[in-house]
């Protein structure tokens, strides 16, 4: 099972947990899951079926970590025959029944069976400062990477140390986040259903790398941004997405937003909403002015059967309570200038419920890759 988001596990203390899209960057804090003091690394995901959330589950000196991001709910159990850590790669066995967690090179790694709380020794990694891994949904084999040279790593649980090198240098070295003691390594890994592989070091920056076939090429950086927790270091992420259907980029540009009306909408019964989304050629971070051909709105949008989005010369995709309104063709936009786009937004549902003005949550602007 996949889902459009996986989750971060960021800061070595009071441990939080992010959503993040890896379409537009949009990352967000889970503010109904408490932060946990301890922290938390070597977390995997344990699927529910399609309609839930899954499961988080991760390990704390000799406790596994259980958090249920719908319910908020966060739960801890001391597993009986699990070392006391520390903890870096972790992830689900396909099957969902194991956690198989790794700590330092001479340290035997734990296969931790969740529904009998019993961990059973492994086999030790190797050395290195890779921090995370995942398995390959077609292969099932563990991959990761090496944070201080980048090399592509093969996890195998049945080797004695189970580091091998695939490739060297696949990915650009870690960085590590403005946090104190932060690690310069790839600190989230994950994949999507199809094979691509994707690696979040603990500053934020992500690396793409095609590994639906054999051949291994060198990685790619997804757009100039990175992942936004300001200073805080990622320790570690978990989750499989669904296939992305447009190119990711996080070169987020300024843009604000006026309310223009609203009216009501026969069928679907509900509101039609009208807001001009003003772009502007300005980083939004750095401030700098820049020129923008292509370009791609964001926003959430409610899942319910009739909701939509609409404008004048974009592609308008819509998935997982996302709306990404992509530009079609180049759509020049001089540094520092801008220009208003109408977007209609209609929300189904009983008007005395639905608001007078849509809160467009998470509105964002990023700037495409010229082709």
């Amino acid at each position: 099972m996949a889902h459009r988001k996986v989750c971060l596990a960021v800061g070595r203390t009071s441990t939080r947990i992010y959503r993040f899209d890896p379409i537009d960057g949009d990352t967000r804090v889970v503010d109904n899951v408490a932060p946990y003091e301890s922290g938390y690394t070597a977390m995997g995901t344990q699927y529910r079926g399609d309609d839930k959330e899954p499961l988080l589950l991760a390990v704390s000196r000799n406790k596994l970590i259980t958090i249920d991001v719908a319910a908020g709910t966060l739960k801890e159990q001391a597993i009986d025959g699990l070392a006391n850590g520390p903890w870096f790669d972790g992830d689900m066995d396909p099957d969902g029944k194991n956690l198989f967690v790794v700590s330092n090179p001479d340290t035997p790694s734990y296969a931790i069976d969740v529904a009998a709380g019993t961990a059973t020794p492994r086999s030790t990694p190797g050395g290195g400062r890779w921090d995370d891994f995942a398995y390959h949904p077609k292969d099932g084999r563990l991959y990761s990477v090496e944070g201080d040279n980048g090399d592509l790593l093969l996890v195998d649980p049945g080797r004695q140390p189970m580091k091998t090198v695939l490739k060297q240098g696949v990915f650009p070295p870690a960085q590590a986040s403005a946090a104190a003691g932060s690690r310069k390594a790839y600190a989230a890994t994950f994949f999507d259903q199809d094979g691509n592989f994707y690696a979040v070091d603990s500053a934020g920056y992500v690396n793409h790398l095609d590994l639906t076939t054999t051949e291994i090429h060198h990685s790619q950086r997804i757009g100039r941004g990175r992942v936004s927790v300001g200073d805080l270091e990622i320790v570690n992420g978990a989750g499989r997405i669904t296939p992305l259907p447009v190119a990711p980029s996080y070169d987020e540009i300024v843009v604000t937003k006026k309310f223009k009306g609203t009216w009501e909408n026969s069928e679907p019964r509900g509101r039609v909403y009208s807001f001009d989304l003003t772009l502007t050629a300005v980083s939004k971070d750095g401030g700098t002015a820049e020129d923008v051909r292509e370009f791609r709105l964001s926003f959430d949008l409610p899942t319910v059967k009739g909701a939509k989005a609409e404008a004048s010369g974009v592609d308008v995709i819509a998935q997982d309570g996302k709306a990404y309104l992509s530009s079609v063709g180049d759509q020049f936009l001089a540094a520092g200038t801008s220009r208003p786009i109408t977007v209609l937004i209609t929300v189904p549902g009983d008007l005395a419920h639905l608001p007078q003005e849509y809160p467009l949550d998470g509105l964002r602007a990023t700037r495409l890759p010229s082709h």
